[in-house]
Order: structure tokens, then C-alpha cells, then sequence
């Protein structure tokens, strides 16, 4: 069983190393924000102009447009970097590692409401995560509140698997089969070989999307999972994920649900403890 500080530093320094590369690829991506790039304020205001209506809205977002919303935009970036590497850093104090996770999350937040377009669920659950972390650290050791933020992560990666699970369940192309094929042969999540492979065996693709639904399905078991088939049920997860990273390249998946394992390790220990 994991303790508290040490299922908090292994989650932080998973999480971390996830943040930095979504961090880095962000940083070498800004020219995308300029004038007449995929995310210029501009044309996603006449993208969304529907849901500006307000006089507070247009002002609020005046100085994240053109030259100097690019350079908020960086500093912004630079320090979410900043602070992860800090928070990577072994042997400091819990206090520092609560408010490194606070200033990442502060700019996380930023950057969910600046960038309204190719986000994931990496992104929910790493601001989840955050979220827990500096509740876990900034807390002292002797409050009976401090695992909260530890529950909190646990509870919310399996309540994600499960609802991911539901989601394909209820979707036609899942319980066909056909949806593996389908994502592996569009142009933003497409895998050439992966999606030869299934073309020429359709079987495979329902192997394969109910293995995934299964997974995903009995994963909140892993809360109270004996050690065995909690090693096996996490191990399961790390493949899903790892496979997803290779095969349709969201690679921000893979850091993002990994980093929740810690958690639910220490709220397995916690369950079966009692």
C-alpha cells in the first residue's frame, strides 16, 4: 500500500512529464495563434459568434488578440513549463510541490479558456489531477481531510473509464466492430498499416473496440480489486493507452491516465485495509 506523500510525489511526477510535452508542443506550435492561423482569436470569433453576445465578453478577450495576446499567450506557457519542471524536482517540501500544482492548474485553466479546439480528455483529467495534488499538499499531514484529494483522482479516472465504456456501448459503430476502422482511417487519427490490417480483417476491429469497452467497463472494479487483478486491470489500462498514443497518436492520454494510477493504488490499499 502507497502512502499518501508517496502516491501524491508519484502521480506529480507522471502528470509532469505529460504537462511538459503537451507543454513544449504547445510552446513550438504559437505560430498557429498569429494572424490568419488555426487559432487566431479573430476567426474563431466569427467561428463562434453565436455565443458572443456580450459587451463583458468582447473586452474581457481584447488583450489575448493579435501581437500582445501572443505574448501573454507564451509567458503563459513558459511558466506552466516553469512550474512542471519544478514540480518534477524530488525533495522539496509539500507546500512547494501544492503551490507549483496551483500555478499549472491556474494556467491550465487559461489555456482551456483561450483554446477552444483540439483538446482531448487528457485535458480534463490533468486539471482534475492538479486539482487533487494541491489539495493533497497543501493540506498538513495530520488533517484527516488530506487523502480527499487522492480519492477525488481516483474516483474521477474510474468514473471516466466507466462512462467512456456506456458512451461506446450506446454508439452502433462500437457494438458493430467497425469503429476502430472508422478513426484509423480518417486524416487526423489515421494509422496506414492499423487500418490496412482491419480492412483486410474485419473480425479484428471487434476484437478489438469490445476488448477496449470491456476494459473500460470493469475498470472501476480496480478499486477493490485483490493485488493480482488490481496489477492486471492497471496493466490493461497502461496498454489501452499506450496503444492509443502509437496507433492515433494522443500521446497526452497516456501520461494523463497513468498519472491517476498512484491514486487509485492508495484508495485500493485504503478499501481493502478495512
Amino acid at each position: 500500500m502507497l502512502t499518501i506523500e508517496t502516491a501524491a510525489r508519484i502521480t506529480a511526477v507522471i502528470v509532469g512529464i505529460g504537462l511538459l510535452q503537451s507543454s513544449t508542443q504547445l510552446l513550438l506550435s504559437l505560430r498557429e495563434f498569429f494572424s490568419s492561423g488555426l487559432f487566431d482569436w479573430n476567426s474563431r470569433q466569427v467561428l463562434t459568434k453565436t455565443h458572443i453576445t456580450t459587451k463583458s465578453r468582447r473586452v474581457s478577450r481584447r488583450w489575448m488578440v493579435g501581437h500582445s495576446g501572443i505574448v501573454w499567450l507564451r509567458i503563459v506557457v513558459v511558466v506552466r513549463i516553469i512550474g512542471t519542471v519544478a514540480l518534477i524536482i524530488p525533495f522539496q517540501s509539500n507546500v512547494l510541490y501544492g503551490s507549483y500544482a496551483c500555478i499549472i492548474l491556474l494556467t491550465s485553466l487559461f489555456l482551456t479558456y483561450q483554446i477552444r479546439y483540439g483538446k482531448d480528455g487528457s485535458n480534463q483529467i490533468s486539471v482534475i489531477i492538479l486539482a487533487g495534488l494541491a489539495f493533497t499538499f497543501l493540506l498538513p499531514m495530520s488533517s484527516p481531510f488530506q487523502p480527499v484529494g487522492l480519492y477525488f483522482i481516483a474516483a474521477q479516472a474510474v468514473l471516466s473509464y466507466f462512462a467512456a465504456a456506456i458512451s461506446k456501448i450506446s454508439n452502433a459503430q462500437w457494438r458493430a466492430g467497425s469503429a476502430m476502422k472508422s478513426i484509423l482511417n480518417t486524416a487526423t487519427y489515421g494509422q496506414s498499416r492499423a487500418s490496412a490490417a482491419l480492412n483486410k480483417r474485419p473480425w479484428l476491429g471487434g476484437v478489438v473496440g469490445w476488448s477496449v469497452i470491456g476494459v473500460e467497463l470493469i475498470y472501476p472494479v480496480v478499486l477493490i480489486s485483490p493485488p493480482g487483478l488490481l496489477i492486471v486491470l492497471l496493466f490493461a489500462a497502461a496498454v489501452l493507452h499506450l496503444a492509443t498514443a502509437v496507433l492515433i497518436g494522443l500521446d497526452t492520454f497516456f501520461w494523463a491516465f497513468t498519472a491517476t494510477f498512484p491514486a487509485i493504488i492508495f484508495v485500493n490499499g485504503v478499501l481493502l485495509s478495512r
